[in-house]
């Protein structure tokens, strides 16, 4: 096993870590950023002897809401961070499918992962039983249910990757020449 294939195997870990991680840490910013804006909307004081704002409102309302208004964002940043580490796994075993060795390590992977992936969905499960959690991952539908569905996402994306490692794998070197052109 060379050094990409160790990569290969660490990038995998690394990005299913990060599918199930990415999105608490996503919700627990947006909940901050929806309280901020909460409690800062009942403050009401009165800016004496300034020529832009008179109020505390005022002032928040140049300043702070629209940056307490990009939290919609996370929502559409924790799709795309899925999508984008779901084509990293896919590039991955691609690049993987070089390598007969690494068809094996792809089928037991395929079991492990979808084990952990059990043991993962169940942690997400009673951490939703929290009533703040709860809040905090509600504005994230996708990611609630490809949470919910851990086991069976992973199973899917770790069998799409052993059938695209198998592909890979089958590109049989007679169908070349020497000079690396397709030869019929």
């Amino acid at each position: 096993m060379d050094e990409a294939d160790k990569t290969g195997i660490g990038l995998t870990i690394f990005s299913i870590l990060s599918i199930a991680a990415s999105g608490i840490f996503l919700g627990i910013v947006y909940y901050v950023m929806t309280l901020t804006k909460t409690n800062l909307s009942g403050i009401d004081c009165v800016i004496e002897n300034n020529a832009f704002v008179h109020s505390c409102q005022e002032l928040f309302a140049v300043s702070l809401y629209p940056f307490l208004a990009l939290k919609e964002l996370f929502i559409w940043f924790s799709y795309i961070f899925i999508f984008v580490l779901i084509i990293g796994l896919f590039i991955s075993a691609y690049r993987s499918g070089k390598n007969p060795v690494m068809l094996g390590v792809s089928i037991v992977s395929l079991f492990v992962f979808t084990y952990f992936g059990i043991i993962i969905s169940n942690i997400y499960r009673t951490l939703l039983e929290n009533a703040v959690f709860q809040t905090m991952l509600t504005p994230f539908p996708i990611y609630n249910f490809i949470m919910w569905n851990f086991p069976l996402f992973l199973f899917i994306i770790t069998l799409i990757s052993l059938i695209i490692s198998i592909i890979n794998f089958q590109k049989a070197s007679v169908n070349t020449s020497v000079q690396g052109d397709i030869n019929y």
